[in-house]
């Protein structure tokens, strides 16, 4: 029937696309299904580039650098409202809530991936969303939260795709 979608390709088209990030990042399809079951970042491994390399999107030699509205003093690391609907939406963010979200990051941290602050609770808010180490961010580091991926991957998962802000102290946008 026109119209519907097929549950045998959408399984093998979200098979595959498991298969492709697997064999890039370099680890074991199972590692990095469980880590997506249980809400957390999916692993890199050996395969996947370290620290020091360049990445944008998972993709070695790729920077952030080349969105719209990134880049200046911090080498590809502070976003405009633009460049930050955009993070949204590449990192899996629904692109209906992509304006709230860059609202909530301008109001968190004013665009830039480096920004951290205390947390009363004892965590640091790290990044875009201003994520909390014993929060929405909680098995993460500092590092990796610092990442504006990780940062919207995180983000969209902890508040449901954008539909619930109530963790986050900014008055809504």
């Amino acid at each position: 029937m026109a119209g519907r979608i097929d549950g045998v390709a959408l399984g093998a088209v979200g098979a595959g696309a498991l298969f492709i990030y697997a064999g890039l990042r370099g680890v074991s399809v199972l590692k990095a299904l469980q880590s997506i079951t249980r809400g957390q970042a999916p692993p890199t491994g050996s395969g996947a580039s370290s620290p020091s390399s360049p990445t944008f999107l998972g993709l070695p030699g790729v920077t952030a650098a080349g969105l719209p509205g990134v880049g200046g003093a911090l080498g590809g690391r502070t976003f405009n409202a633009a460049g930050l609907r955009q993070l949204w939406v590449a990192n899996g963010g629904d692109p209906a809530a992509a304006q709230n979200a860059a609202c909530h990051g301008m109001q968190e941290s004013s665009g830039r991936a480096d920004a951290t602050s205390g947390n009363p609770d004892g965590g640091i808010n790290v990044g875009i969303w201003q994520l909390d180490t014993r929060g929405k961010g909680a098995g993460y580091t500092v590092d990796q939260l610092k990442d504006p991926n990780t940062n919207a991957r995180v983000t969209v998962f902890a508040t449901n795709n954008g539909r619930d802000w109530s963790a986050w102290a900014t008055p809504g946008c």
